[in-house]
């Protein structure tokens, strides 16, 4: 299986073999992946994300399932975004923090407070049992354009949120934090500060990753209005006021394998 890229090169991908979904629990899920063995560039992986693609570590993929297209892309025109009432509420609630960038590296700070945010929020899923290892992969490695946001409150680590940035966009990866603090909305805390990191570089999206609609673990996204979908191929835009989409008719459009 192959795809051009925006040079025309053939890209070879390869699918996963089928297994339970993570996120519907009557659906089994498959993922289409770039092969290991191409080089992947900030520059292509920008080009990926933006027909549907994203990263784990340094493996780029994206959903292939025969029966299902619940997993929608997703990002927030940022330069359009207005908070929230209630998202205003959680910036004024966490005025005393203070948010700095640093390099994608390990930190055993870091690493110690990913291990309890997974203790209260995935207890017993896969990732909770990851070591310095294949943390290290998950959220170190990445196609060198990577940072990690650090919260603070004075000198205590409250939440990592590690970001990709891009030409013209930025892209959550993956956001952890102190659950002894979870009565601050640390999750929406993170998301408006990398929106707001957005804007300040003049870059016009952050990719929020897949939304599904019949999952509570992936439907919060609809709470950065307005939200940009990939349906059918084309970016489009929603409102509070639209009726929101639960599949994507054709997610295989942009590419031709």
């Amino acid at each position: 299986m192959s795809s051009p890229s925006p040079a025309g090169r053939q890209l070879q991908l390869y699918i996963s073999t089928p297994q339970a979904c993570d996120y519907l629990t009557d659906r089994q899920s498959q993922n289409i992946f770039i092969s290991p063995d191409v080089t992947v560039t900030p520059s292509i992986y920008e080009y990926l994300i933006s027909i549907g693609f994203r990263r784990s570590g340094q493996h780029t993929y994206r959903p292939h399932c025969p029966s299902c297209r619940a997993c929608i892309s997703s990002r927030v025109d940022v330069q359009s975004f207005n908070a929230s009432k209630s998202q205003r509420r959680v910036l004024t609630k966490n005025k005393d923090l203070s948010v700095s960038s640093v390099q994608s590296i390990f930190s055993t700070e870091h690493y110690e407070l990913y291990c309890r945010y997974q203790a209260f929020k995935h207890p017993g899923g896969s990732m909770e049992s990851f070591g310095e290892n294949e943390y290290e992969e998950f959220l170190c490695q990445s196609f060198g354009n990577s940072l990690m946001f650090e919260t603070r409150l004075g000198e205590k680590l409250l939440a990592v949120s590690v970001t990709d940035i891009f030409g013209d966009a930025l892209s959550a990866v993956y956001t952890f934090f102190d659950p002894e603090y979870s009565a601050r909305s640390l999750g929406t805390f993170s998301i408006l500060q990398q929106i707001k990191a957005t804007q300040n570089r003049g870059k016009r999206h952050l990719y929020l990753g897949y939304y599904i609609k019949n999952s509570v673990k992936m439907a919060y996204k609809t709470n950065f209005m307005p939200l940009e979908m990939l349906i059918e191929g084309k970016w489009r835009r929603y409102t509070k006021d639209d009726e929101l989409p639960d599949q994507s008719a054709s997610l295989d459009s942009p590419i031709t394998f």
